[in-house]
């Protein structure tokens, strides 16, 4: 998968000097097909969770819906400093007409969790995956150069 070379850099365990924060990022990698006869609903669903996620979430770092070519398929990629970010984003979305219409138009057919999730995030991620793969070794030449300004975000 073409996203993969870019979760492995993200993910990855990064070592900052010693005023840079220890960043433990959590990416959800989620395959999803929109159901039959939604797509016109799914493209102005993605709009909308897009910006209500820009606007109202600003730890989120990334938040992208990647359709294929025929736009039956997609990915989502969502990537969160720490699990707290992860969180607040679950905590919006669970129960509220974002996720309400979410299943309306999409069924999920492959929900990874990346990086070390703590109980509190798996627990709020029951009703959509139990793949969470912590990471074991690597390095991130992203966040070492970013680390600093990523940690800053509020």
């Amino acid at each position: 998968m073409k996203y993969l070379a870019l979760l492995i850099v993200i993910t990855s365990a990064s070592i900052f000097g010693m005023h840079h924060e220890k960043l433990d990022v959590i990416v959800f990698a989620i395959d999803l097909e929109i159901v039959d006869g939604k797509k016109k609903n799914a493209r102005n669903f993605v709009s909308r969770i897009t910006q209500n996620v820009e606007n109202k979430e600003p730890q989120t770092l990334v938040y992208q819906y990647h359709f294929s070519k025929k736009e039956n398929k997609v990915f989502l990629l969502e990537i969160y400093p720490n699990n707290e970010a992860a969180l607040i984003h679950m905590n919006n979305f669970l129960g509220s007409k974002w996720e309400e219409e979410f299943v309306k138009n999409f069924s999920i057919s492959n929900f990874q969790v990346l990086g070390n999730a703590n109980s509190k995030l798996k627990k709020s991620l029951e009703p959509f995956t139990k793949d969470f793969r912590s990471n074991l070794i690597g390095f991130d030449r992203v966040a070492e150069q970013l680390g600093e300004e990523i940690s800053k975000i509020k």
